[in-house]
């Protein structure tokens, strides 16, 4: 099932904090190194995939995963990110 969010992450972060993000980014379960573009399990042309962009409302993600993971994925990357960048992030359209 096609999944995607964005999260409340401003465009004007400094490079410190875009660090954090990373490094939240890497700690994720199903975090794919190697490529150039963030993804977690796999990519837009596996079966299963999340995947991260930056959009000027925020960050955009976005994946094909079943719903159970994607609630509980999230969760945790909110939670880490929140705790990385000491504000609370959630989904931009709260």
């Amino acid at each position: 099932m096609e999944q995607s969010i964005t999260l409340n992450i401003p465009h004007d972060l400094s490079d410190e904090e875009w660090e954090k993000i990373s490094e939240v980014y890497r700690n994720m379960d199903g975090w794919i190194d190697g490529i150039d573009f963030p993804y977690w399990y796999g990519t837009e042309s596996d079966d299963r995939y999340i995947s991260v962009s930056y959009e000027p409302s925020g960050l955009l993600f976005t994946g094909k995963v079943n719903d159970d993971l994607w609630v509980g994925w999230l969760t945790q990357i909110c939670a880490k990110l929140s705790i990385a960048l000491r504000r609370e992030i959630h989904d931009a359209t709260m």
